[in-house]
């Protein structure tokens, strides 16, 4: 399970950082018409293919007994995946913004999604190097032997 879980931390990973080639690639267009049709991968990516997999993550993860850590990061990159999506949402009701019209109230808050997209590559990087620690080493140490082989190693060193 813990290798099922590696890769869908490289799934998640490498989702989070395609969204940024679909930001670049959406916002690059020369015309509206280009632009939403660009606009589909981002909304696609992040939407199906990041959130689910970072649901997936969860319910692997705690069945893999991955740690709790690796389980509320994957946790959290699901629930960032709404807040993405609600960022729009919400900010568009409080604003009066909407994709024709965008207020300048509304752009202050749309510039909250790139910085929690951020939030969630950095999280995902987190989840993918405990994935990959929780693979490397399928049976962790109990504490003391852990404290114990610990003090041995310093005081052979």
């Amino acid at each position: 399970m813990r290798k099922i879980l590696l890769v869908l931390a490289a799934i998640i990973l490498l989702s989070s950082l395609a969204q940024l080639f679909f930001a670049g690639y959406f916002h690059f267009q020369n015309t509206i018409e280009a632009q939403r049709e660009a606009g589909v991968y981002h909304v696609l990516n992040g939407q199906y293919v990041l959130r689910y997999a970072a649901l997936l993550a969860v319910i692997v993860a705690a069945i893999a007994k991955a740690g709790s850590r690796s389980i509320w990061l994957a946790a959290g990159i699901f629930l960032l995946t709404w807040v993405q999506l609600f960022i729009f949402i919400i900010g568009g009701m409080l604003t009066g913004s909407s994709e024709d019209f965008i207020t300048p109230s509304g752009s202050w808050v749309a510039s909250i999604h790139p910085v929690t997209g951020l939030l969630i590559i950095f999280m995902s990087y987190w989840l993918f190097n405990r994935a990959r620690a929780a693979a490397l080493n399928p049976q962790p140490l109990p504490p003391k032997a852990a404290a114990s082989d610990a003090s041995a190693s310093s005081t052979t060193a």
